[in-house]
Order: C-alpha cells, then sequence, then structure tokens
C-alpha cells in the first residue's frame, strides 16, 4: 500500500494543474475568438460555420497538446520517483506548452488590432487620393501661384505691416 501511495503521491496535484493550464488556454482561445468577431463585424463580414469549425479545431488541437503535456509529466513524475528523492508534482512541460499556446493567442489579438489600424490607415488614404485627385491638386495650385491683382497686393503688405 504504501507503493502505491508514494507511485501517486503528487498526481492529484498535478492533475488540478493541468485542468488550470487547460482553462488558461481556453480562456485566451475565447479573447482571441471574441476579437476575430468583433473584427469581422466591424468590416462588415458575415459569420460562417467555416469560421466557427476553424475554432473548433484549434480547440481541439489546443487542449490535445496540453493533455499530451500533462501525459508526459506524468511519465516525468514516475521516473522522478524512480530516480530521484522527493516527489514531482508541478507538470512543467504542460504549463511550458500552455504558455507557447497563450503567446500565440495574444500574437493573434495583436494582429488583429495591428490590420484594424491599417484598414482605417488605407481607408483615410483612400479617401484623402479620391479628395486630392490630380486634377483638384492642379486647379488648388493655380490659384496659388496666378498673379496677384494690385489691391490684392497691397492688402497683403497691410496685413504683414
Amino acid at each position: 500500500m504504501t507503493i502505491m501511495k508514494e507511485i501517486f503521491d503528487g498526481l492529484g496535484v498535478m492533475s488540478m494543474l493541468v485542468v488550470l493550464v487547460m482553462l488558461v488556454v481556453i480562456v485566451a482561445m475565447a479573447v482571441d475568438f471574441v476579437s476575430g468577431w468583433r473584427k469581422a463585424k466591424m468590416r462588415g463580414d458575415e459569420h460562417t460555420s467555416y469560421a466557427a469549425s476553424r475554432t473548433l479545431t484549434k480547440f481541439l488541437v489546443y487542449e490535445s497538446m496540453v493533455i499530451i503535456g500533462g501525459c508526459m509529466d506524468v511519465m516525468v513524475h514516475f521516473a522522478w520517483l524512480q530516480f530521484m528523492d522527493g516527489v514531482y508534482m508541478v507538470p512543467i512541460l504542460t504549463i511550458c506548452i500552455g504558455i507557447v499556446l497563450c503567446m500565440v493567442e495574444a500574437w493573434s489579438v495583436k494582429e488583429k488590432a495591428e490590420s484594424k489600424q491599417r484598414k482605417r490607415m488605407d481607408e483615410a488614404a483612400a479617401a484623402l487620393a479620391k479628395i486630392l485627385d490630380k486634377e483638384t491638386v492642379m486647379e488648388f495650385l493655380r490659384t496659388q501661384t496666378r498673379e496677384k491683382s494690385p489691391a490684392e497686393e497691397t492688402a497683403g503688405r497691410a496685413a504683414t505691416d
């Protein structure tokens, strides 16, 4: 009985930490999903089942990676008991995988924000180009460089004096 207790000692704590990492990754995915949904809504894109299926696929892949990390940590735990003193209770591999996945999600949210800014700048540039087409610019330059009448020159000098 003491051998079994020794073998499984620490697995409860490790399991809770693996579940915590899974929940943190789900929260990061939810933040990315909401960010993408809002971006699509702002652009006027329609919400399709294809986008939802991509999110479901990403969820399955990410959570599978966390579960596999947890399995590797259990194997390290058993090897630790065999060759080292003490108990290996912190799922370090799972936590590292969770950190990487959260960083990927944060990068995705950042890219969405940057592309939103780029889109706004492109729209502003297009509006400016439309307003300042070649004819408008040439007309403005003509009006600015035309010769002023003597009355305008006198009025200009009086205003500066």
